[in-house]
């Protein structure tokens, strides 16, 4: 029951966070939207008993803080090739490996990909992804897998947590 209360905490502050909006009607309305998903994640049984949904929130805003500064720093690599003021593109398409084990930690790494600018996930393949990126350096930044690595650890913390 603590594990229930903690990701329906967890995950109405997350939702308060992201929406800003703080009518009374919305809050009123976002605690029966969180009292229904941990009602239907327990139903499916993904709360698991030694779950500890706060250990994982910490993993989670550590991986953004550090996805947020690569998306920074790939926009501003995308504005200055549009601009002619950096490097000319050199598009090119890789497969990259994907080590983690489960499907949302998979899905996770392939949006991560797609939503740093001059990136995007083609196809996925099993454990594998077809990227294409503005810039050879693109590819070879992934296939260096400190993205990759990034969201293993997330997949490990997601696993261990579940049993």
């Amino acid at each position: 029951m603590t594990q229930r209360i903690l990701l329906g905490a967890a995950f109405y502050f997350l939702w308060l966070g992201l929406s800003g909006h703080f009518s009374p009607f919305l809050l009123a309305t976002s605690i029966l939207s969180v009292i229904g998903v941990v009602l239907l994640l327990s139903r499916l049984g993904l709360v698991a008993r030694d779950y500890q949904p706060f250990s994982l929130v910490v993993s989670l805003v550590i991986y953004w803080r550090w996805l947020l500064a690569e998306i920074v720093k790939a926009n501003i690599e995308v504005a200055r090739c549009v601009l002619g003021l950096g490097r000319p593109a050199t598009p090119s398409m890789a497969w990259v490996e994907a080590s983690q084990k489960t499907d949302l930690c998979r899905a996770l790494y392939a949006n991560s990909i797609t939503l740093t600018p001059g990136t995007i996930t083609v196809l996925a393949e099993g454990d594998r992804f077809l990227i294409h990126a503005l810039h050879r350096e693109g590819i070879a930044a992934l296939q260096e897998g400190e993205m990759d690595r990034r969201c293993l650890a997330l997949d490990e913390n997601f696993r261990g947590r579940r049993g």
